[in-house]
């Protein structure tokens, strides 16, 4: 809980940290009533406590480096937007196609000339945004295509927080490291294949589509369980780990349809 972390502080290092927990001060009142912090260190945690109170995530993800940002991770669980975007490829001339976004009330998939349009209003509700990559790939090519938007939410984005504890790599790559290998066909596929599917989708094939979305699905509702993963190794014995982070974000894929037929080829 973020009230537990005193890392955003101004000249506190992990050290600096470690010590105060050692002393027995766990959290913010107890460091307010405490002998352990500057009048000006004081101050700064009388704001922290005020921008809480205030639900101003951004305040705290413009104090934490991106590697850092787990710590927002319990306090904001029911504004949390799972986010993950598809394109036509990286050149110049390539395109956003979807946005799937997963959040307390499920999974919702925003399509290019369908209600693609929707997205920067629907974003505006999330406090948290969290990506795999989003920092450098998925939010600037949104606000490239869509203009301002998530101007109100902090970005956790778990690429950054898992290389904290090790683990490097793409998002299959991290998953299978961690134990969570989905172990179905649609995990073959790559950003190529979804590359591939919206082409043959806007060329007639009847299942490209759906098959697409729920590729999409498949990475954005793994999300929620890296964030629990990352949570839980950088929060491990420290203040932070109880009760931990456990998200209410579920959602049962298999529920979206798709062509199993239509995988099989992509993967020949």
């Amino acid at each position: 809980m973020l009230n537990n972390s005193f890392l955003h502080l101004q000249g506190f290092t992990v050290d600096d940290e470690e010590d105060l927990w050692a002393s027995g001060v766990r959290n913010w009142d107890d460091a307010l009533a405490s002998d352990g912090l500057s009048s000006k260190q004081r101050d700064e945690l009388l704001r922290c406590s005020a921008a809480l109170t205030d639900r101003d995530a951004v305040y705290f993800g413009d104090m934490y480096r991106a590697g850092e940002r787990w710590r927002l991770l319990p306090n904001f669980e029911n504004e949390t937007a799972f986010l993950d975007i598809e394109t036509t490829g990286l050149g110049g001339d390539s395109y956003l196609t979807m946005c799937g976004i997963l959040d307390s009330s499920g999974f919702k998939a925003y399509v290019r000339g369908d209600n693609l349009d929707q997205l920067v209003e629907d974003l505006h509700q999330y406090k948290l945004v969290v990506t795999f990559n989003g920092i450098s790939f998925d939010v600037p090519w949104l606000r490239r295509e869509l203009g301002p938007l998530l101007e109100n939410a902090a970005h956790v984005d778990l690429m950054h927080v898992l290389r904290t504890v090790g683990l490097r790599g793409g998002l299959k790559k991290i998953e299978k490291a961690i134990g969570l290998d989905r172990g179905d066909d649609l995990s073959q596929l790559t950003g190529r294949d979804a590359v591939n599917l919206w082409n043959m989708a806007q060329d007639g094939e009847p299942n490209a589509l759906e098959t697409l979305i729920r590729y999409n699905a498949e990475d954005v509702t793994s999300l929620p369980r890296l964030a629990e993963y990352a949570y839980g190794q950088n929060s491990a014995g420290t203040p932070m780990a109880v009760p931990g982070f456990f998200s209410p974000v579920r959602f049962d894929t298999s529920s979206l349809p798709y062509d199993p037929a239509l995988v099989q080829y992509l993967c020949r």
